[in-house]
């Protein structure tokens, strides 16, 4: 009974919750609940007075016992219960509500760890984070230039036109080319002399120098608002979007612990509102890790109903349920069979409208700048031979012209071209790269004439 009228919060009306399953089931709960106590009242009133005192043991009992055994379940879920990036689990089943406190301590104890390794992503009040000038990780894979780029080498710039990534080349670049994604396009899990822009500059020499402004796990919103605040102002000559299904899906995102929990981080990403056609944030400046962490409950979080991925009946409402929502019992029962509105709604048409609008208004400001736009499809494994992924459904129904490199990659392999985490192995990124040297070429040739 309890149970279906928590689940009440997820109807908008009296009327619409008892015509529901969890208002049938608190109606019959109710009634059986007001029976029992009913027949329990009037079968000790017509019992005999001597035998009332065994009657008042019987139903002792009864209560102790359930006691015992509500304890005893208590205790051992608790015990069979354990912490994971996505919350508490309990063979397998994820626990409803989850306590936003929990998982903030686990997402803490990831940040603290980052500072002594002096991790290349730092916080950035605009973009919500970005790599830090200058760093190189543990792995010696993750380095970035004196202006915070993909580079081969800790602290290379590449403000010298001369600069190449294989070295300093004898003549300055008549054309600069700057990439633009999330870690398709940054060449994540390989060196930076693996990555596709890295082997697409070697092919271009030697009037080419490439400039890779990828940051892994970017959204359309954040590329948008890093061409306008970081790219534009190294004044490229050619802008190679690329575009993959996952910023498509992060467009509308804000926190990525609702999103991306397994990340083991807790940056922030602004929230673009188009007006008109014309983007703008509405959490500027966006919130630095150790805010977000330092928040007791998820419903303080600003702008959380701007969060696509933000769904009030996973979390813990506090109050008067403060006690059944921490109670074992009552999660894992609640979580067997979760409402339908505690998961995720089907957000993909909306995050495919907004980044259509997104990518025409960046493909128009990069045309504004009198630079050649050239968006990029990077598919992920699972949707080479698929239609109607997110990106292709997006970039097909915008009218955006855009190269498509699942052929290219198709024909590399697919055990070949992809690394053990999804992304684009050794061979992968050159198959890329020479499917975009001609298209490439061809621009660039222009451009010189």
């Amino acid at each position: 009974m309890v149970l279906s009228l928590y689940r009440a919060a997820s109807k908008p009306d009296v009327s619409s919750f008892l015509s529901s399953i969890p208002g049938i089931t608190f109606l019959c709960s109710s009634l059986i609940v007001v029976a029992s106590l009913f027949l329990t009242i009037l079968t000790i009133k017509r019992s005999h007075p001597s035998s009332r005192k065994h009657q008042r043991m019987a139903i002792g009992m009864n209560l102790v016992a359930l006691f015992l055994t509500l304890s005893t379940a208590e205790g051992a879920i608790f015990a069979l219960s354990k912490y994971t990036a996505m919350g508490e689990t309990m063979m397998g089943v994820l626990l409803y509500p989850k306590h936003w406190s929990t998982i903030a301590a686990q997402q803490k104890q990831a940040l603290d760890k980052m500072v002594p390794e002096s991790s290349y992503y730092v916080h950035d009040p605009l973009l919500g984070w970005t790599l830090g000038p200058s760093r190189g990780n543990p792995t010696a894979k993750e380095i970035t230039s004196s202006e915070g780029l993909r580079a081969p080498r800790v602290g290379m710039s590449f403000g010298d036109a001369k600069s190449r990534h294989s070295g300093a080349s004898s003549r300055p670049a008549s054309v600069r080319i700057a990439l633009i994604g999330d870690s398709m396009t940054f060449g994540y899990e390989v060196r930076c002399e693996e990555t596709w822009g890295h082997a697409l500059e070697d092919l271009l020499q030697p009037h080419v120098q490439v400039l890779n402004f990828g940051v892994s796990g970017f959204g359309l919103n954040q590329t948008v608002l890093q061409y306008e605040q970081v790219v534009r102002s190294w004044h490229p000559h050619i802008v190679i979007v690329g575009i993959s299904s996952e910023m498509v899906r992060r467009i509308n995102s804000i926190y990525t612990p609702l999103m991306n929990p397994e990340w083991g981080n807790a940056f922030a990403r602004p929230r673009l509102v188009m007006t008109n056609g014309i983007p703008s944030a509405v959490n500027l400046p966006v919130l630095k890790p150790g805010e977000l962490l330092g928040y007791a409950t998820i419903q303080e979080f600003p702008h959380r109903d701007l969060d696509a991925y933000y769904r009030p009946l996973q979390w813990e409402r506090g109050g008067i349920w403060y006690a059944f929502e921490h109670s074992y019992v009552f999660r894992f029962l609640n979580s067997i069979r979760p409402p339908a509105e505690a998961y995720p709604k089907d957000i993909e048409d909306e995050a495919i409208e907004s980044s259509q609008l997104a990518t025409r208004y960046l493909v128009r400001k990069i045309l504004e700048d009198g630079a050649v736009p050239f968006v990029v499809r990077f598919p992920y494994a699972y949707e080479l031979g698929i239609s109607n992924s997110p990106s292709a459904h997006m970039l097909h129904d915008a009218d955006i012209e855009y190269y498509d490199s699942a052929e290219c990659l198709a024909k590399a392999g697919k055990s070949d071209a992809y690394m053990a985490g999804g992304h684009y192995s050794p061979k992968g990124n050159g198959h890329i790269a020479q499917c975009l040297k001609p298209i490439v070429r061809a621009q660039t040739n222009n451009l010189r004439h």
